[in-house]
């Protein structure tokens, strides 16, 4: 156990699995898709001058997603929720960690898949959560109503989804049991909208580098 301790305490257990993995190499020299992402959230945070303030709550409930978006039919919000943030504090460390762990994917598994890992985790994750809660509003609770109508923007499902990519990458069973711990607990400790939409991302991302490592391996 204290060698368990030990190794989150230094961090261990995160870096030698990226260590191995990065033996024979990267595969992609510079995580292109990685820096982009990151910094059209740092430009829309200038634009949108979170840098300085909270953003006003009428572009956040127009430029965020969730089902009373979806239902209205402004898809486009699936991608201005995942550059959108809302004030300095989110404005400076979103780009940082969503920049990061996709950076460490994306050199070990390459642009494509780096590119369905952020797409798969935000776009259908956000799907896939907006129609689950979307019943929600029938049952006349006002909590569970609010859960229903909510809408959230952010980048922290691409995170979580580049976290369980990441850990079906690595294959190592100690970072694997780390991204799941961290998910679970950023539920009880927040119970926000966003930390059941990681429940979500998690596997997705998990699931999408299995199915595209699955693909590439089958090749002739």
């Amino acid at each position: 156990m204290n060698g368990i301790a030990g190794d989150v305490a230094t961090l261990e257990i995160v870096r030698r699995p990226l260590r191995v993995s990065m033996v024979r190499g990267p595969v992609a020299r510079f995580p292109w898709v990685a820096v982009l992402l990151a910094a059209s959230v740092v430009v829309t945070a200038v634009a949108t001058n979170a840098y300085l303030h909270e953003i006003p709550a009428s572009l956040g409930a127009r430029w965020s997603t969730g089902w009373p978006a979806l239902r209205a039919g402004r898809w486009w919000t699936l991608a201005t929720s995942l550059v959108l943030t809302r004030d300095r504090f989110m404005a400076a460390t979103m780009p940082i960690c969503l920049g990061g762990v996709l950076a460490l994917y994306e050199r070990r598994a390459g642009h494509v898949r780096t590119v369905a890992v952020a797409v798969v985790g935000h776009a259908v994750g956000t799907v896939l959560l907006s129609v689950a809660f979307a019943p929600l509003a029938l049952t006349g609770a006002p909590m569970l109503v609010k859960a229903a109508s909510n809408l959230d923007y952010g980048g922290s499902m691409a995170i979580a989804a580049g976290c369980g990519a990441l850990a079906a990458r690595l294959r190592d069973d100690r970072f694997t049991l780390l991204v799941a711990a961290i998910t679970l607990l950023a539920l009880p400790m927040h119970h926000q909208m966003a930390d059941w939409g990681h429940f979500v991302a998690v596997p997705l991302g998990f699931a999408t580098d299995r199915i595209a490592l699955r693909a590439h391996t089958r090749r002739p």
